[in-house]
């Protein structure tokens, strides 16, 4: 039961050490596919949030670069 447990508890500490770190990639990613979409296509948002800068990257999906349309539509942003 103990060892049940232990594993149980080393499984959760795990996930939240890694979650934070893709997290993290994928934002990285995500600068490097769209920075230039965003200064294009979202500039008047700018300093309002990342939710209204994804919602000017939805509303313009036809007119994204093509690596940034990849990007948000591996990371489940854009269908």
């Amino acid at each position: 039961m103990r060892r049940a447990w232990f594993f149980a508890v080393l499984s959760i500490a795990i996930l939240f050490a890694v979650a934070p770190a893709q997290a993290k990639e994928d934002r990285n990613r995500g600068n490097d596919a769209c920075t230039a979409d965003s200064a294009k296509l979202c500039k008047k948002f700018f300093g309002q949030g990342d939710m209204i800068i994804l919602k000017c990257f939805q509303d313009n999906r036809t007119r994204l670069s093509g690596k940034c349309h990849k990007f948000l539509t591996e990371v489940g942003l854009l269908d």
